[in-house]
């Protein structure tokens, strides 16, 4: 397995470390200068330790000296550094003029390591000072020469160090001899300070106290920072200025500085105890491989890969990390594949593997998520038979084995076009959308207010309808017995065996009828009770939301302009005043019905004490509560035939108070569910604050379903024949009104319009009378609705819903997003969404767009072959190489040989070239975002 097969991982770098002997202001500890090596060296063993700390693990330090390299060789030479250090840069520190406060401004050299043998002729000897009009190189025998000329009484070490200190360049000499050698600048960072000592801003404060016009200054100043590549500064302000964050916008920074700019930061130790100990904890933080290559890929993303910070930047938790997968199967190695925690993309050819390994990833760890979604989708995918996910916390979830513990975010290939091609009354969008609005508080509760509104509902409503269609039947059977009366001996016969039944059960179980009558009133008062509680609840919620009680009226369009700017400006000063009032007022009715509520519940819980106390006694007395109503109905039975009519009357008269009470049914369900549309249209709902996605709540009939319904429920052919009753033909919600709805109800207690199959008045009336109302979303984007856009276009939103239903930080597997958007979506939103939540959660990407990869600067990059005739592999049928974009060398085995197979005869920036088209062009396109030069 390679060493960073993890790709581009934050690092603890220090380029700022100056050793033992150096030419200026050594302290190191030791009588000797041998005894300063050994604690130079033990300081940082001790320092590093075993590399378990993450932030005392340094993986790269940069050996600085004035005008040399030479300490540098001795350190790569004696191999005395911890094996945590992988990378040791030579940083060559020297002076330059303009002057800063007291000497040159400082300005750094960081050359690849590969070109440090060809340092004196190309560097060393073509730098160039002047004086007494003798040009000087930067050789150690031309600085001693230069120390001579200065004192020539000094011996030839004083004499060198001397020129050392004296050799101050001008900056453009130093672009020339850059200029003349472009292939040294493309191997060199240059750094300069900025500090108000022996920094740019030094300087030009420096200037400033000698010429009157500081501004003068500015066209050197730009000069150097155009000249430069990055900044040595941990200064907050800086790093946000030279970001382009701060009182200049990043256009102008690269106007003025020729690119936007990173800052590094070092300890810049000359003593033991600085030794990677930079004032502030201001350590540095860098995403790379510990390359010079990969040190350069700052300079392309100067914001998003170096951080100044005490603690290693953007760590996620470990529940929240895939850490890698082992897939045991003869075609594939049993090697683990590990994941980077940001941004991994897989690459490859047509029938590689690519999606072989994201889908059964994604299948390991959630079966049936990626089971609904690939049948909606359509796709197929090779599934293997033993896999086994490692997560970074520890948990493992194996095929076969069921572990809910972690979650993920599956999208398969053209899943967003699919569920962009639904058309149901909701659709998965809309599911998807209540997911992300209800992660907002209020959204959420509201949500949950509306769901318990109809579910209390729904019970009375559905005892509503049972009570109408018991009374109706209660009438029709009065009606009968009137033409029918029964036997007045059987009934008393019957009244006296009841009465003594109940005498019997009475006395079985012991209990009075005080008890029971007691016990009834204490359960109906709760009942009564716990509506009231509920009510006023609603009644204060419903104060509480109630923002303003002042409505303004529109103006008369004919008024003149004046007048109605004059009454509009009236209105809003008397709407403001008011709403101040009304605040007092809205508090202090609140405020009373909290009281209320306070002592309805004292009611409640003096009735449930009641009502423990019998209960244990009443559970058991059913039998006495039916037998005493159906001693009830036989007395009633026994009335004189004149109370018929009567009781016909109070019955019809019931029944029409239920009647009107369920023809406001529709309207009830419509104002629960408008209730929670207006407190989220009220929020003007967005996925997060600044997101351009914004929601709104939208409440249709369903005006389809519910005509179909009607259909299943009657005899069409009679039906066709009801259009005064409901005309399914033209069936409009808004003009069936309450008495349209009354005269339904009644059809179906009467049984006017005969009923299909096997429904009855009851079992009808609660189809009707069901919730027909949806509740839908409206997507935005800017301007546009997600119903309007382009297909490419409504697949990014999708995709950014995905990816933004979850309130967790789960990881996110995505299989070829680019199939389902256009160009355009990927390179104007798609990557800079990517790059914006990778830093919040871990995703894991197919893709053969070259800009996906490198514009969206993936941490890590996987690259899948199946063994071919001109793609030959290692070992196995299916293989994976891993690394970071940075990484462009080939994998050597021990012995220094490059190991059989295509993966691994090249980087992996020449796989990315070669694979993806435009591999090249995005890279240059990347290197050039922020006009960066060489």
């Amino acid at each position: 397995m390679k060493e960073y097969s993890r790709g581009s991982e934050w690092r603890r770098w220090d380029l700022h470390v100056h050793t033992p002997g150096t030419n200026k202001n050594d302290q190191y500890e030791g009588t000797t200068i041998e005894e300063c090596w050994d604690g130079f060296y033990r300081t940082i063993s001790d320092y590093v330790g075993d590399g378990s700390d993450k932030v005392k693990s340094i993986v790269s330090i940069g050996i600085t000296d004035y005008l040399s390299i030479e300490n540098y060789k001795k350190v790569i030479a004696e191999k005395r550094l911890p094996d945590t250090i992988k990378l040791v840069i030579p940083n060559v520190e020297l002076r330059m003029t303009p002057m800063s406060r007291n000497e040159g401004i400082n300005i750094h050299f960081l050359f690849n390591p590969v070109v440090v043998d060809e340092l004196e002729d190309r560097f060393f000897s073509k730098l160039s000072f002047e004086y007494k009009d003798r040009p000087y190189s930067a050789t150690k025998a031309q600085l001693v020469s230069l120390g001579k000329a200065l004192d020539s009484s000094l011996t030839e070490d004083k004499a060198y160090l001397k020129g050392v200190g004296q050799f101050i360049p001008s900056v453009d000499s130093l672009k020339k001899l850059f200029s003349n050698d472009p292939e040294l600048r493309e191997n060199t960072i240059i750094i300069v300070s900025n500090s108000s000592n022996d920094g740019v801003t030094g300087a030009a404060n420096n200037f400033s106290h000698v010429e009157a016009n500081s501004s003068d200054f500015d066209a050197t100043r730009q000069s150097i920072y155009q000249f430069v590549d990055a900044i040595f500064s941990g200064n907050p302000s800086d790093i946000s200025y030279f970001l382009g964050e701060k009182s200049d916008s990043p256009d102008e920074v690269i106007r003025k500085c020729g690119s936007l700019k990173p800052c590094f930061h070092g300890c810049d130790a000359h003593t033991n105890a600085k030794l990677f100990e930079p004032d502030n904890q201001r350590y540095c933080w860098i995403k790379s491989d510990p390359s010079f290559n990969g040190l350069k890929q700052v300079l392309y993303e100067p914001k998003d890969r170096v951080r100044i910070s005490p603690l290693m930047p953007e760590e996620k938790s470990d529940y929240h990390v895939i850490d890698r997968i082992v897939i045991d199967d003869p075609d594939f190695s049993p090697e683990p594949i590990q994941f980077n925690d940001k941004l991994s993309c897989i690459i490859g050819g047509k029938s590689t593997g690519k999606s072989i390994l994201l889908h059964n990833l994604a299948l390991t760890i959630d079966k049936n998520q990626v089971e609904e979604k690939t049948e909606k989708s359509k796709t197929k995918t090779r599934v293997l038979t033993k896999v086994k996910v490692f997560w970074k916390d520890g948990e493992v979830n194996e095929t076969g084995v069921q572990n809910d513990s972690h979650k993920i975010v599956y999208i398969p290939q053209t899943y967003l076009n699919q569920l962009s091609d639904e058309n149901e009354e909701k659709t998965e969008i809309d599911s998807i959308v209540e997911e992300i609005i209800l992660q907002n508080d209020n959204a959420r509760i509201s949500h949950e207010q509306m769901l318990k509104e109809i579910r209390e509902y729904k019970p009375s409503l559905d005892k509503r309808i049972y009570d109408a269609v018991q009374i109706n039947e209660e009438i029709q059977s009065i009606k009968k017995e009137m033409a029918e009366i029964g036997s007045r001996a059987g009934i008393e016969k019957q009244l006296d065996g009841l009465k003594k039944q109940k005498e019997i059960e009475s006395k079985e179980l012991s209990i009075s009828e005080e008890d029971i009558s007691k016990y009834d009133t204490a359960v109906s008062e709760l009942t009564k009770l716990k509506v009231q509680v509920q009510t006023i609840e609603n009644d204060i919620s419903i104060v509480d939301s109630i923002v303003s009680v002042v409505i303004p009226v529109e103006t008369d369009k004919a008024m003149s302009d004046d007048v109605r700017k004059d009454i509009s400006d009236a209105v809003s000063t008397i709407k403001e005043k008011a709403d101040e009032l009304w605040k007092e007022y809205k508090l202090k009715i609140i405020q009373k019905y909290q009281t209320k509520r306070e002592k309805t519940v004292t009611d409640m819980r003096n009735s449930e004490i009641v009502v423990d106390e019998l209960k244990e006694q009443v559970e058991s007395n059913e039998a006495i509560a039916e037998l005493s109503k159906r001693i009830q109905d036989e007395e009633q039975r026994l009335l004189t035939f004149r109370d018929y009519d009567k009781k016909i009357d109070e019955k019809s008269e019931e029944l029409n108070k239920i009647i009107s009470d369920l023809v406001q049914t529709f309207k009830r369900y419509d104002d629960i569910q408008e209730r929670y549309a207006a407190s989220v249209n009220g929020e003007g709902s967005s996925l997060n604050e600044g997101s351009e996605l914004t929601f709104s709540v939208l409440i249709p009939f369903r005006t389809e379903a519910f005509c179909q319904r009607i259909k299943q429920l009657f005899d069409n052919r009679v039906l066709k024949s009801k259009k005064d009753i409901i005309n399914v033909e033209d069936f409009n919600i808004d003009q069936f009104d309450e008495t349209a709805l009354e005269k339904l109800i009644k059809a179906c207690l009467n049984q006017t319009i005969p009923f299909s199959k096997s429904f009855t008045p009851e079992s009808a009336l609660r189809s009707i009378l069901d919730n027909w109302y949806n509740v839908t979303y409206n997507v935005k984007m800017g301007d546009d609705l997600i119903d309007a856009m382009s297909p490419g276009k409504k697949a990014l939103v999708l995709l950014k819903l995905l990816i933004s239903l979850a309130e967790s930080k789960s990881p996110i597997l995505i299989d070829q997003p680019e199939d389902d958007l256009d160009n355009k979506s990927i390179s104007d939103d798609l990557i800079t969404f990517i790059k914006k939540k990778k830093i919040e959660r871990q995703i894991i990407v197919v893709t053969h767009n070259a800009n996906v990869v490198v514009s969206g600067d993936a941490e890590q990059v996987i690259v899948a072959n199946q063994r071919g005739n001109t793609t030959p592999n290692n070992k196995f049928r299916f293989e994976y190489r891993t690394g970071s974009i940075e990484d462009d060398l080939p994998v050597y085995d021990d012995s220094g040989t490059i190991i059989d197979g295509i993966l691994n005869a090249q980087g992996i920036q020449q796989h990315i070239c070669d694979i993806l088209e435009g591999g090249e062009k995005a890279f240059a396109k990347r290197k050039n975002k922020y006009n960066i030069k060489g």
